[in-house]
C-alpha cells in the first residue's frame, strides 16, 4: 500500500478553464490556456488587485466549484488505486471557506479518497487555522507519491519533504528546475502508472 497525495485545482478538477471564463464574462479578458505561464493569476490575466480578487471570490463560489468538471482521466485513475489498496489523501490549498463544497465535489464526481487535508500552502488571509495545516505540519506527514501543478509546492514535496512527486504539465509550471524527484507527465493514464 501506497500514500499518496493528490491536488485538487488542476490536477483532479478543471479550475484554470473556470477562471477563464469567468475572467472573459466578468472582464472581457479572455486569456488562452497556453498564454497562462505564471502561477500568479492576477499577472496571467492582467488584472488590477480589485478585479483578480473579485474573480477568486467568483471561482470559490459554492456554485462555481461544483461546476467544475474532473480532468480526464483522474477519477478512474484514482479509482484503480483505492482499488489496489492504496491510500489517497486528498490534499488542497484552497480558502478554508470552500472546505463543504470542495468535500460536495468530491463525492458528487465520485472522487475516491481516505483523508482530506487543506494546507496554508500560499499563506492566504482569512484561512481558519483550525481547518487547514501548516506547510511544515504536511512535512510531517509521509507521503509515497504526490501529485501537484503548483512549482512551489512540487518542489517543496520533491525537495523539503523527499517525496516522489508528479508535476502534472501545465503552461505556469513549464519553467520548474529538473529535481531528481520530480518527473512531469500531462495525461492520467501516464501518472497512474508511477504509483
Amino acid at each position: 500500500m501506497k500514500k499518496i497525495y493528490v491536488d485538487v485545482d488542476d490536477v483532479l478538477s478543471q479550475t484554470i478553464e473556470m477562471y477563464i471564463d469567468i475572467a472573459d464574462a466578468q472582464f472581457g479578458q479572455r486569456v488562452p490556456l497556453e498564454r497562462i505561464r505564471t502561477f500568479d493569476l492576477k499577472t496571467s490575466f492582467d488584472l488590477t488587485e480589485a478585479q483578480f480578487l473579485y474573480l477568486f471570490d467568483l471561482a470559490h463560489r459554492p456554485d462555481c466549484i461544483m461546476a467544475y468538471a474532473p480532468v480526464q482521466g483522474a477519477v478512474a485513475a484514482l479509482n484503480a488505486w483505492k482499488t489496489a489498496g492504496h491510500h489517497i489523501d486528498i490534499v488542497t490549498g484552497r480558502p478554508t471557506s470552500t472546505r463543504e463544497s470542495t468535500l460536495a465535489w468530491l463525492r458528487k464526481t465520485g472522487v475516491p479518497f481516505d483523508s482530506f487535508t487543506m494546507v496554508d500552502k500560499y499563506n492566504r488571509p482569512g484561512n481558519d487555522q483550525t481547518l487547514s495545516v501548516t506547510k511544515a505540519e504536511l512535512a510531517a506527514r509521509p507521503f509515497d507519491l504526490a501529485v501537484e501543478d503548483s512549482v512551489d509546492m512540487a518542489l517543496y514535496l520533491a525537495g523539503q519533504m523527499g517525496v516522489k512527486t508528479v508535476l502534472v504539465d501545465r503552461p505556469w509550471n513549464r519553467a520548474c528546475p529538473d529535481h531528481g524527484n520530480l518527473v512531469r507527465q500531462e495525461r492520467w493514464d501516464d501518472i497512474f502508472a508511477m504509483a
